[in-house]
């Protein structure tokens, strides 16, 4: 038996309308871009448009669609872990425990000292 005797998928495609040929100027679909199943990519696409042709841009970021999650408490963490060891997978990064905050705070503010006018208000 081959696989597109029992595989139904792609034969009820239907071709594109002649009406819509003959009124739809440089109509362009792309298969690996679909919504519903990769709609991340869909996305960077869209993102990949906007500067497009003249910039470069990664394909996908740190994150791309990944499941991601922080764990606030105690509590979060062994939850996220015994759902984990239900579906029987191990996180792919994790940034550890805790937070500090980046030394890039202003220290001096960006909007002017007022000046005082000629009555000294």
């Amino acid at each position: 038996m081959r696989a597109k005797e029992f595989i139904p998928e792609g034969r009820d495609t239907k071709p594109i309308r002649k009406s819509v040929k003959q009124s739809m100027s440089n109509l362009s679909t792309y298969n690996t871009l679909d919504n519903n199943n990769h709609p991340y990519l869909a996305y960077r696409f869209g993102i990949a448009l906007a500067g497009s042709p003249d910039s470069d841009m990664d394909k996908t970021t740190a994150l791309g669609s990944n499941f991601t999650m922080s764990d606030y408490t105690d509590a979060d963490t062994e939850i996220r872990k015994g759902a984990e060891r239900v579906m029987g997978i191990k996180s792919s990064t994790s940034t550890g425990k805790g937070s500090k905050e980046l030394n890039t705070v202003n220290t001096t503010s960006p909007i002017a000292t007022p000046k005082k006018n000629k009555y000294g208000i």
